[in-house]
């Protein structure tokens, strides 16, 4: 069976988000229901936390130092060296049942977040675009629980998941432009391997998607639909994954705590840890936002 082992015991209400940052050869995730950016460091083994007064959707880098924040409230740039926040006054949120989940950014350094309902309420979110002038865009609008952005390697391609559809959908995407089109189903999830939540992509083109109440990684082949591999997780509500390390072959994964039972708690007390697995076949380094702040 292959398993995969944990990295940091951090019991995470709602572990998400996971990149690797090559410059500072740390990982960064977000806890989003309490309102902490976790940075793992390899080296030295040693974890640091920054925690903030509201729910954090997403985590992006932007360059040295500096992140991008998708806070309850609107996107943020936050400096994690100097602790300086500094709100961004877009996409701002008034609405107390909404918040941001998940995001990544294109390889044209287009941010790409989605929104959802905090009890789950169908259709409540939508995806948007931020662009290089900051300008917010809609792209996908009902969804009702945005997640697992990937474009393919050859960047015509843009895969996403509503976690609630239990499908993966395929979209043409023209890089020129940074817009999608012609929506498809790639392929269905059984509801018994649990949720598509988050999701990377490797090398060769294969999806690697977390499955919430499903314990487990699966990889994809998206072209015939089957499961390639099976990484079994320590907790039920695995949420998503990135490529990592010097090589870009060791998979970081996040998990969730939120929602379980004391006795599920007592099968899986590992559960909202970050855990890691070595692959044959690495991924990409992440792509940072290039808006002008």
């Amino acid at each position: 069976m292959q398993k995969a082992n944990l990295v940091y015991d951090a019991k995470a209400t709602l572990g998400e988000g996971p990149f690797w940052d090559h410059e500072s050869e740390q990982l960064f995730w977000v806890d989003i229901e309490a309102g902490i950016v976790h940075g793992h460091h390899l080296k030295t083994n040693k974890n640091s936390e920054w925690v903030f007064d509201e729910m954090i959707g997403a985590v992006i880098p932007i360059s040295a130092g500096k992140l991008l924040l998708a806070m309850e409230s609107g996107i943020t740039s936050f400096n994690y060296q100097t602790n300086e926040l500094k709100r961004l006054h877009i996409l701002e949120n008034s609405d107390q049942n909404l918040r941001f989940n998940d995001g990544k950014c294109d390889s044209s350094g287009n941010f790409w977040i989605g929104t959802m309902h905090k009890n789950l309420k169908p259709g409540y979110g939508n995806l948007f675009k931020l662009d290089k002038d900051l300008k917010a865009t809609l792209q996908i609008k009902n969804t009702s629980i945005s997640n697992g952005m990937s474009w393919s390697p050859d960047n015509t391609k843009f895969y996403y998941i509503d976690t609630a559809v239990y499908e993966v959908w395929e979209y043409d995407f023209d890089i020129s432009a940074g817009e999608i089109s012609n929506r498809r189903t790639l392929f269905k999830i059984p509801k018994s391997y649990g949720g598509a939540d988050g999701m990377t992509i490797d090398q060769e083109g294969m999806l690697w998607i977390a499955h919430w109440g499903g314990g487990c990684v699966r990889r994809w082949n998206p072209k015939t639909a089957e499961v390639e591999e099976k990484i079994v997780v320590d907790a039920p509500h695995v949420t998503s994954c990135c490529f990592g390390g010097k090589e870009m072959k060791t998979l970081y994964i996040t998990t969730a705590r939120s929602g379980m039972l004391e006795e599920s708690l007592r099968l899986y007390p590992q559960s909202g840890g970050l855990f890691s697995y070595k692959t044959k076949i690495g991924g990409f380094k992440v792509n940072s936002f290039k808006g002008n702040l």
